[in-house]
């Protein structure tokens, strides 16, 4: 994972200052819940592997700025802005609200 990290940012051109002290792998991902799963060997890929997250993107890897996460998560992350995720989410919490609504009005 810092190996990749330190890869990326050489090939992208941001800062990478963090060492192995400053990854932290939980058990579950943070944002989904979703146990993770280390896959010996193997690199990322799934969406219950850990993935390594810059917090602030222009930032880079460095200490305070990571986070880890499983790899869908960083994925839904990185395709749509702060904003965009926050409209997302406040989209699909309203129309579920009204299913649910509707749902119970019929029955």
């Amino acid at each position: 994972m810092l190996s990749n990290a330190r890869h990326r940012a050489r090939r992208d051109g941001f800062p990478c200052t963090i060492t192995l002290e400053d990854i932290d792998i939980p058990t579950h991902c943070p944002v989904l819940g979703r146990m993770l799963h280390i896959f010996e060997g193997k690199q990322g890929g799934r969406d219950d592997s850990p993935s390594l997250d810059k917090v602030i993107p222009s930032l880079g890897y460095v200490p305070g700025n990571i986070l880890v996460v499983s790899s869908k998560a960083n994925r839904l992350k990185n395709q749509l802005s702060t904003e965009q995720l926050i409209a997302f989410a406040r989209f699909y919490v309203a129309a579920e609200q009204r299913m649910k609504e509707q749902m119970s009005e019929t029955n």
